[in-house]
């Protein structure tokens, strides 16, 4: 058993052997592989940077309209215990209370907008998967970026596990965000790709 004064020197050593097998890591294109604690390497998706500066810039379009008492959040789950899904959208807005939380999920009926912005790796997920998760979740309100077109869509009013309303714009065009957000959306500044 090693004493407590040779744990750094245990810790340098197994953290040199990690780097060594993070820098010989062949990962996919569109991974990150990162060494987070001493669990190992975590590898996960990472966006572009192009699809980081839309969810951004969507961001700071939805914060003047923000509903008072919540606030956007992209990194939490939405956990969905009823239909036995879990998703981490690239923008969702819930109420401040909700999002400060010791679990790293909320639960979906707290949810008021999600929003995606479609990658090459996403597309098959975002315009069609959430787009029945989404709705089946009784989530209000559905934005979906679709840089690879060009277009935005709002979906809306979920009713049996789907959006009875739609509306889809391109580039340029506003689109309504209804209450309680209650705005035009400037679709003209996000980036195509």
């Amino acid at each position: 058993m090693a004493r407590r004064h040779d744990m750094p020197a245990i810790a340098e050593r197994q953290g040199h052997r990690l780097f060594e097998a993070l820098d010989g890591l062949d990962a996919p294109p569109g991974y990150r592989a990162e060494i987070l604690g001493d669990e190992g390497i975590v590898m996960s998706p990472t966006p572009s940077g192009l699809h980081r500066h839309n969810v951004w810039l969507l961001d700071e379009l939805l914060h003047p309209h923000l509903p008072p008492g919540t606030r956007t959040e992209g990194h939490l789950e939405v956990r969905m215990f009823g239909i036995g899904r879990s998703v981490i959208p690239d923008l969702f807005v819930a109420p401040v209370e909700v999002l400060a939380t010791p679990e790293h999920w909320v639960p979906p009926e707290e949810v008021l907008l999600a929003a995606e912005v479609v990658s090459p790796g996403s597309k098959e997920h975002d315009r069609s998967r959430k787009l029945g998760i989404y709705p089946a979740a009784a989530i209000p309100l559905y934005l979906l970026i679709d840089p690879l077109r060009g277009a935005v869509t709002l979906y809306a009013t979920p009713e049996d596990g789907e959006y009875r309303e739609s509306e889809t714009v391109t580039f340029g065009k506003p689109v309504e965000i209804p209450e309680p957000f209650g705005f035009a959306l400037d679709t003209g500044v996000f980036q195509a790709y």
